[in-house]
């Protein structure tokens, strides 16, 4: 069993800024980026973030690069589709791939996409080119839609962690533990696809506790 960290209140800078890339074109993409708007950009600006909106429309390559290079950016988070070198935007747009983005847009930040595959390559060559932590997934990211908020709170008890200053590996166990919790319920309810689809995600997301390819465990917003 792993221990949960506990909820600890930390200083952020004023004008410490979040870029919110989601895009919200099929089913898939609405669904998550109605759950995060939500429930996940409040609770960062309540914890002293800016937030810096590249959703919809804004969700492409020409309004991300700009918004990333900032100089006080320190985390990017959001969803779209992905393959293992690629993070889209709005309509599949890239807005991320591997050889086409400048060391600028990563360098000292901390990142999470709620996309499919992106950890396998996009995320290592993130960490490559300067980021300080990544959070992602190297197959699929599965949901069933009866349960689809369990899944979107999963996945983003990542944004809420580092929000509160939790380093990348207690932010890592945490969200583990989230992950168990709700399968577990699942399982015990009967509801089999869910407990299936959540020990998968989990057991599939990525990030520095679990290969330092990812970045490092120490890394925290700061």
């Amino acid at each position: 069993m792993i221990d949960q960290p506990q909820r600890r209140k930390i200083k952020i800078k004023m004008d410490a800024a979040v870029i919110a890339i989601d895009s919200n074109h099929d089913f898939v993409t609405t669904a998550a980026f109605n759950y995060r708007q939500e429930k996940v950009y409040p609770y960062l600006y309540e914890r002293g973030f800016v937030i810096e909106r590249c959703q919809g429309q804004l969700a492409r390559r020409i309004y991300v690069t700009s918004a990333a290079r900032r100089s006080n950016v320190v985390y990017l988070t959001g969803v779209g589709h992905g393959s293992y070198d690629t993070f889209t935007g709005q309509y599949n747009n890239p807005i991320f791939t591997v050889g086409n983005y400048s060391t600028e847009e990563s360098k000292g930040k901390i990142i999470h996409f709620l996309s499919c595959q992106i950890a396998a390559l996009l995320g290592v060559d993130f960490v490559q080119h300067g980021c300080r932590a990544f959070f992602g997934y190297d197959i699929d990211f599965i949901f069933t839609v009866q349960s689809a908020d369990i899944f979107f709170e999963c996945d983003s008890e990542i944004d809420r962690a580092f929000a509160e200053g939790l380093t990348a590996e207690e932010v890592y166990q945490r969200v583990y533990t989230l992950y168990t919790k709700y399968a577990d319920e699942s399982f015990w309810q009967g509801d089999l696809n869910t407990f299936k689809y959540l020990e998968t995600d989990r057991d599939h997301l990525c990030a520095p506790s679990v290969d330092r390819r990812w970045g490092d465990p120490q890394a925290r917003l700061k």
